[in-house]
């Protein structure tokens, strides 16, 4: 499988990023001079350039340009999710998959804006108290359409998509931004049984195939009371 122009581009400049060709708060390439570079579309660029942002290397400013993230990157440490509720009973809900479009979310599956994927809705509880609201989108080429009727196969999504394909993406390339938000979103609010004065945890979450697709990407909302990370170096 070929990989594409914007994955060649964005490796090429991650590594001038890593070897210090660029510092922490540098003015990074514009999408004119990419396009120069590389000898490639202005769609393109921008595809690497928002590869490297979704990824946390670059920072974008409306007007001003991009530049390079003063984020630390790289440090090796240990990150614990720490599961209050380990000795409850935990069970999954689907409530919803369906095959849709959306510009946003297809910019976050690298895809082109009127591309198609799946949404699965997922409710996660624990001794019947919602604890995890759980939107899945999902590139089509890994959810078979005949399956998509049945919510019931993809309470777990990714030992469905190991059965189907022998993906194992719990060993995948992941990368997971937790915020705290209040409040959540109104339907959230109410499926997690959320007064409306509480915060939540709200995550987003990438996970890649081998060849640094993204496949699936998701926004959820966890309840507060259930919500504890640690993290420390190695």
């Amino acid at each position: 499988m070929s990989i594409p122009k914007y994955q060649q581009i964005k490796q090429n400049l991650l590594y001038e990023i890593n070897n210090g060709k660029f510092q922490p708060g540098d003015k990074f390439y514009s999408e004119a001079e990419l396009k120069r570079k590389y000898n490639v579309s202005g769609i393109t660029a921008i595809k690497a350039l928002q590869c490297l942002t979704n990824e946390g290397y670059l920072v974008r400013y409306q007007g001003k340009g991009t530049y390079v993230s003063k984020a630390k990157r790289g440090k090796i440490v240990k990150f614990s999710d720490i599961e209050k509720y380990k000795d409850g009973a935990e069970r999954t809900e689907v409530l919803e998959i369906r095959r849709m479009k959306d510009p946003r979310i297809a910019a976050q599956l690298e895809l082109e804006p009127e591309e198609e994927f799946y949404h699965i809705k997922r409710l996660r509880l624990v001794d019947d108290k919602p604890i995890f609201v759980q939107n899945s989108y999902v590139i089509t080429e890994f959810i078979r359409e005949e399956d998509a009727k049945d919510k019931e196969k993809f309470t777990s999504i990714y030992g469905k998509l190991r059965q189907d394909f022998g993906i194992d993406l719990y060993q995948a390339d992941s990368k997971e931004i937790t915020e705290i938000v209040f409040p959540a979103p109104e339907e959230e609010s109410r499926l997690l049984e959320l007064d409306g004065r509480e915060p939540s945890a709200f995550i987003r979450r990438y996970t890649y195939l081998f060849d640094g697709r993204t496949i699936e990407y998701i926004e959820g909302y966890k309840r507060w009371d259930y919500f504890s990370i640690e993290i420390e170096p190695i």
